[in-house]
């Protein structure tokens, strides 16, 4: 247990567990459900930094690229440029901004989800929908959500790769 709080960095308090506070506290007030229990405060950061994860997740495989789609953000600036990379290297103070990019983009998510979760969460009530049945829905998108993760994880790493061989190459 120890050994999992002394890995959290300040990138994963603002980029995980700030978001999914902030979801859960949304969620209390606008949805008026609760979802961390506050009894145990070790179970809670777990399952805060879970959320935060889920969170990030769709902020990196949803909201990105609507938010490309509506124009709002460039694609060519994208992190995924491979300049990008080569200018991450260079200057410390990217990854940084780099950070501060992906949790301006998880508030973004956090936002968003609320809005579905009560959209959902009406709909549900409405129809009188089963919540195991809500439950095996979530699942299964939970689910489809780390498989796009891990194949857009395994993208990234082999762009870095060649990246990286690229370079040796050119010295």
């Amino acid at each position: 247990m120890e050994h999992f709080f002394n890995k959290l960095e300040n990138y994963n308090i603002l980029n995980y567990i700030l978001p999914a506070i902030v979801f859960d506290v949304g969620c209390r007030y606008y949805i008026n459900i609760k979802i961390v229990p506050t009894d145990n405060i070790f179970i809670s950061i777990f399952i805060y930094y879970f959320i935060g994860l889920v969170i990030g997740r769709i902020g990196s495989l949803i909201i990105k690229p609507l938010l490309w789609n509506l124009k709002i953000l460039n694609k060519k600036n994208s992190s995924e440029n491979t300049d990008f990379y080569k200018a991450e290297d260079e200057d410390a103070k990217i990854k940084i901004l780099f950070a501060d990019y992906n949790m301006y983009r998880n508030f973004i998510a956090t936002f968003f989800l609320l809005l579905v979760s009560k959209f959902v969460y009406e709909i549900k009530n409405l129809l009188n929908i089963n919540s195991t049945i809500m439950c095996t829905i979530l699942f299964i998108l939970l689910l489809i959500l780390f498989i796009m993760s891990y194949r857009k994880q395994l993208s990234y790493i082999h762009d870095r790769v060649k990246n990286t061989k690229s370079k040796s190459d050119n010295i």
